[in-house]
């Protein structure tokens, strides 16, 4: 029981990937229709749920650390990572895409941010209850 509470964070950040991802691929023509490039969307869910998952396994070495600052900055670096990589991530694409670019597509990554560090915070939280810092 204590194992499955501990690999929770992973699995909702999988949940959260597959939904995404399915949503986009069934509804691709919507989201295109609506000026919404889901190949951005897709591409933004990847790298977020691969960056999720690699700083949700710092917070658990870091929750075993005797000392809870070490936590805080395992979740404060986690966060500060992702919105660097998505904002670089941005940055790339703009200047790739040029006029075909998809403005929506990007508030859409912006949101998926959002979401999954919600989710990743909440696992860590567990996280850190569960470790007792």
């Amino acid at each position: 029981m204590a194992n499955s509470k501990r690999s929770n964070g992973i699995i909702s950040l999988f949940i959260l990937f597959i939904i995404v991802n399915s949503f986009c691929f069934l509804f691709k023509n919507w989201l295109d229709a609506k000026n919404i490039d889901h190949l951005v969307v897709i591409g933004a869910n990847c790298i977020l749920f691969v960056l999720s998952a690699t700083v949700y396994y710092l917070h658990k070495k870091a929750a075993k650390n005797k000392n809870p600052h070490a936590f805080v900055r395992s979740v404060m670096a986690g966060t500060f990572i992702k919105l660097v990589v998505i904002a670089v991530a941005v940055i790339v694409y703009l200047k790739l895409a040029e006029q075909s670019k998809s403005v929506y597509a990007i508030v859409a990554g912006i949101a998926l941010y959002f979401i999954y560090t919600i989710i990743e915070v909440k696992s860590a939280s567990r996280l850190n209850k569960h470790h007792g810092n």
